[in-house]
């Protein structure tokens, strides 16, 4: 605050409209002063006398806020948007390790709110973590100097750090011509339990706590959510509980942030190229497993598979296949958010034996966008008996919204799955959406 008693707000702030598509804009003054609003040239709103607050600022942008003190000086704002904001959570794959090579270009009408709490265009890397305010962020590091070198090293020699914030944001301002802002909250490595909302109270202090700060200091209103986290949770000690918290989760997330409806988009986890003797893929399946359940029991969630990504190491996709996560979460918003009359992501929604010598399985997929691909040679789908030997698949075909399996012999019941293991070799598809792991799956005699 200036010796005039006055706040501005920052430049390349994005404000969140309401139902009416308008934003009241809000700065500190100890007396009146006149504002208007520009865009380019252009008068938007003309000179008003007013006391912190710049009300009905429509939907659109770049806008320029000028000020008139009574002492005669001036000061201006600029680049300011009205839109939709959009909070980005979870763990690495959310923060964007793609090398930083071909990167999606920026776009004017896309902004961020970065970890250090400053907004600007919204560039690759979006996620400096240890740059954050909140101690949650650098907790990890024994004291200050620390911190100041690893954010030093990071800046200077960071590689890796392609996400899918970018296109998703562009993707969404180009169909809706609405700007669109991002609130980067995503920490790597964090696992759920760190995610906890009853730890909300630490503030800073928790994950939870940091993301909920952070949307206050934006306005507190958010067009939605987008969620791409779960790997830290694949194992013996959390999997089996991964879809109640998730569900918790995503309730407290809609109760602070007052919407009972708020869209909720997440990414299925996807490929772990590791040693599978020595990391049981049974509690990674399940926690894809269970990412499907919870969009099935919540209304409001659509989630995306990268299972046709590519990868930058063992666990995080490339930068290419952030792109192309990114248009496919836009996707869901689309639907979700702004009314788009399409089918959400693909879903397996019936598995039954289809003959009745059961050497043949159908699977039929919902939300199929066109037909599923390709028409022979799917594969991905594992199948055993009920003594768990396995029965090898001798054929699969994909027909409109069905898939159509072949048996090496009859089995009384069988347990199936798609992309089981860490590193499947999948490659069932629509138009736009590759096709979700799932399973186990029973299949019993009709």
């Amino acid at each position: 605050m200036d010796s005039a008693g006055l706040a501005l707000p920052a430049d390349h702030r994005v404000y969140q409209r309401n139902s009416k598509g308008v934003a009241t804009i809000t700065f500190e003054t100890h007396e009146k002063v006149r504002v208007r609003v520009r865009k380019g040239a252009k008068v938007v709103l003309a000179w008003r006398e007013s006391k912190g607050r710049i009300d009905g600022v429509p939907t659109g942008g770049p806008y320029t806020l000028e000020f008139q003190l009574p002492n005669g000086s001036t000061a201006v704002v600029r680049d300011i948007l009205v839109g939709d904001l959009w909070v980005l959570a979870g763990q690495s794959n959310m923060d964007g390790c793609g090398k930083l090579l071909d990167l999606e270009p920026p776009s004017p009408m896309v902004h961020c709110f970065y970890h250090d709490d400053t907004w600007n265009i919204a560039q690759d890397p979006l996620c400096y973590v240890l740059e954050s305010i909140d101690p949650v962020h650098t907790s990890h590091l024994p004291n200050a100097e620390e911190v100041a070198k690893a954010r030093a090293w990071e800046r200077r020699w960071r590689e890796y750090g392609a996400g899918l914030g970018v296109r998703f944001g562009k993707d969404l301002a180009k169909a809706t011509g609405v700007p669109i802002g991002l609130i980067m909250c995503s920490h790597g490595g964090t696992s759920l339990e760190q995610w906890d909302p009853a730890k909300k109270e630490l503030g800073g202090q928790s994950l939870y706590g940091s993301m909920m700060r952070r949307v206050l200091a934006c306005g507190g209103a958010v067009a939605g959510m987008a969620w791409y986290q779960g790997e830290s949770d694949a194992n013996e000690q959390l999997a089996p509980t991964y879809k109640d918290r998730m569900k918790a989760f995503i309730a407290a997330v809609r109760k602070d942030f007052k919407d009972a409806r708020l869209p909720f988009l997440q990414v299925q986890i996807g490929r772990f190229f590791i040693d599978e003797t020595q990391f049981p893929p049974v509690w990674w399946n399940m926690v894809q497993q269970a990412q499907l359940d919870v969009q099935r029991e919540v209304k409001g969630i659509g989630t995306i598979s990268p299972m046709d990504g590519t990868l930058s190491d063992a666990i995080h996709i490339d930068a290419a296949s952030c792109r192309r996560t990114g248009a496919r979460l836009a996707e869901l918003a689309l639907v979700l958010k702004y009314g788009k009359k399409a089918p959400l992501a693909l879903i397996p929604d019936k598995v039954r034996f289809a003959n009745k010598a059961r050497t043949q399985i159908e699977i039929t997929y919902a939300n199929v966008r066109g037909k599923l691909a390709p028409a022979s040679g799917v594969q991905g789908f594992w199948v055993e008996d009920a003594n768990k030997e396995r029965v090898l698949v001798t054929a699969a075909v994909a027909k409109g919204n069905r898939v159509l399996l072949a048996l090496e012999r009859s089995v009384p019941e069988a347990t199936l799955w798609y992309g089981r293991n860490t590193n499947p070799l999948t490659n069932l598809h629509d138009k736009l959406f590759a096709a979700p792991v799932f399973g186990p799956v029973k299949i019993a005699a009709r």
